[in-house]
């Protein structure tokens, strides 16, 4: 009978076994991993906003006036000065009369 583990040792022989390999370094251009210093080629991050200081400190302004999380959906009471800037400067900029956020571009 052929079990899980079979599936699995025949999945390692042909060097297809998958591993996490944490970063020890933020995302950017070059990361860090076993110590040593690689050219990332691999990140979604390519407009470098993971290491952004604008994003950063308007991160920390957030934290500190916001919180952690709007504690609610926005229909119930989530909606936030934030979301409604953020949806101002979008429509303002794609020169339409309102725009609306959301969570995750599966939603």
């Amino acid at each position: 009978m052929w079990g899980i583990d079979d599936e699995l040792r025949q999945i390692r022989e042909a060097g297809l076994h998958r591993v996490l390999r944490p970063l020890e370094s933020a995302q950017g251009p070059e990361v860090v991993r076993d110590g040593r210093a690689l050219a990332n080629f691999s990140s979604n991050d390519y407009l470098g906003l993971s290491s952004s200081n604008a994003l950063r400190d308007a991160l920390h302004e957030g934290l500190a006036k916001y919180g952690a999380g709007s504690g609610a959906s926005r229909l119930v009471c989530g909606s936030l000065p934030p979301h409604t800037e953020l949806e101002s400067e979008i429509a303002s900029f794609k020169g339409t009369e309102a725009a609306l956020s959301f969570s995750s571009g599966y939603a």
